[in-house]
C-alpha cells in the first residue's frame, strides 16, 4: 500500500517538462564524447564504455546546476577498467560491476592514462 505522496504528486504534472535533450539545454552539452570501443582493435567493451560515460553524464549534469558555470566535461577512462578487468574484459562484461567499483574505490580521469 502507498503511504507517502510519489514525485509526480508534490510537483505536479505543469511542472515536468515535455521533453528534456542533454545534448542541448539552453545551448549547453551535458553529454560526454563519442567513444570508438573498436580503436586500435575490436575489443567487446561496451559495458565499460557505456557505464563511464553514464557516469560522468550525471557528473557534468551536477556540475552545471550546482555551480552555474561552463566546465569541461568529465570523462572516466573506460580502458583502466578493461585492463585491470574490473567488471570484464575485451570479451564482455558487467555493467553493474563497473558501479560497485566506482562506489567502493572511485574511478579514473580519462587524463590519467
Amino acid at each position: 500500500m502507498q503511504t507517502q505522496e510519489r514525485s509526480w504528486d508534490i510537483i505536479g504534472e505543469d511542472a515536468v517538462l515535455p521533453e528534456v535533450d542533454w545534448r542541448n539545454v539552453n545551448g549547453a552539452n551535458f553529454m560526454s564524447w563519442t567513444k570508438n570501443q573498436h580503436v586500435p582493435r575490436y575489443c567487446g567493451s561496451c559495458w565499460a564504455q557505456g557505464s563511464t560515460s553514464a557516469i560522468a553524464d550525471r557528473f557534468n549534469i551536477l556540475n552545471m546546476y550546482t555551480s552555474n558555470i561552463e566546465r569541461t566535461p568529465i570523462g572516466l577512462n573506460a580502458q583502466a577498467l578493461i585492463n585491470c578487468e574490473w567488471g570484464g574484459s575485451c570479451n564482455g562484461g558487467n555493467p553493474a560491476l563497473v558501479y560497485a567499483h566506482a562506489h567502493f574505490n572511485g574511478l579514473v580521469h580519462s587524463s590519467c592514462e
